[in-house]
């Protein structure tokens, strides 16, 4: 008896549960996610040198007033650079100076490259440049820059030049 009452209790759950059918408009729209969704991350040339950093060490904050793009690469061996940009009006698609006066933003610019004691960095402020913001959609910020930094190395001053810089950012 305990057989006969398995069998059809099996049927039916295989029944209930071997077969579904999948809607098409769900794959289409998975399709179209992915499409949209934004890979991160920001890139430039120090001194004609590739800097590039993945999406992890690299993003942006916002608040009304200003906004901030903070990027940054440490290898193993202890050398680091890293960028600040900080702009001083609200976030939107357009250009924005890059001065040493902050109007209406500066970069500031770390590193130990310089440097043999690695605890130790130069730190160097935009003297004139451009922030292209080309996308903002609230969440995913993207665009170029480009600009020329002053400092000190070892007490004597130094310029670089930073160009090619593009970013596509996410709002930390």
């Amino acid at each position: 008896m305990k057989k006969l009452f398995f069998i059809p209790l099996a049927l039916l759950l295989l029944s209930l549960t071997g077969c579904t059918k999948t809607n098409d408009s769900d794959k289409t729209l998975n399709k179209d996610t992915k499409k949209t969704e934004v890979v991160s991350g920001f890139s430039c040339k120090i001194e004609g040198k590739d800097f590039t950093l993945p999406d992890s060490l690299s993003y942006f904050k916002k608040d009304d007033k200003s906004f901030t793009i903070y990027a940054k690469i440490e290898i193993p061996n202890g050398q680091y650079d890293d960028f600040f940009f900080y702009v001083n009006t609200p976030i939107k698609v357009g250009d924005f100076a890059l001065s040493h006066d902050n109007n209406p933003g500066h970069v500031q610019f770390n590193t130990n490259r310089f440097k043999s004691a690695k605890s130790e960095f130069d730190a160097f402020w935009s003297d004139n440049g451009t922030l292209s913001i080309t996308k903002f959609d609230g969440l995913n910020l993207e665009g170029t820059f480009a600009f020329v930094a002053s400092g000190t190395v070892n007490d004597v001053a130094k310029k670089l030049n930073i160009t090619d810089g593009k970013f596509k950012l996410k709002l930390q």
